[in-house]
């Protein structure tokens, strides 16, 4: 009888433990990078739009299709901007899983960051041509 009880209590721990599972179908809903964030596998981390909050802990800019931005917000994600269903949002990967498995959101992804791309090199300005 000990055995069962202990059995199911080491079950109930592993259960409340573990970060929720996406199905097949809130998977889809991310990009491959953000694909790669969520499954905990190596990431680098200069091809993401990320920052780190003050308890420790990244947090990453995506792009949320959704036409219920307040679900985002009810999951107390604080919503970054809207426009019409575009959505941004900065979130930690268990808070990511939560935003993919909301009903409304159809896709999200990466923000990743900005940067200039230049074809042309560059020629300084202080050089004098005789």
């Amino acid at each position: 009888m000990r055995t069962i009880w202990f059995l199911l209590f080491a079950a109930m721990l592993v259960s409340c433990s573990t970060e929720p599972v996406l199905t097949a179908d809130e998977q889809a809903k991310l990009d491959p990078m953000l694909q790669e964030l969520v499954l905990g596998r190596s990431i680098n981390e200069r091809r993401y739009d990320c920052t780190v909050r003050p308890d420790g802990t990244r947090e990453y800019g995506v792009i949320v299709r959704t036409g219920a931005p307040d679900e985002i917000r009810a999951l107390g994600i604080a919503v970054g901007s809207v426009f019409g269903e575009i959505v941004t949002v900065r979130v930690n990967a268990a808070e990511l899983r939560r935003v993919a498995s909301l009903k409304s959101v159809t896709s999200i992804q990466n923000s990743g960051q900005n940067t200039l791309h230049n074809s042309l090199p560059h020629i300084p300005t202080e050089r004098r041509l005789v």
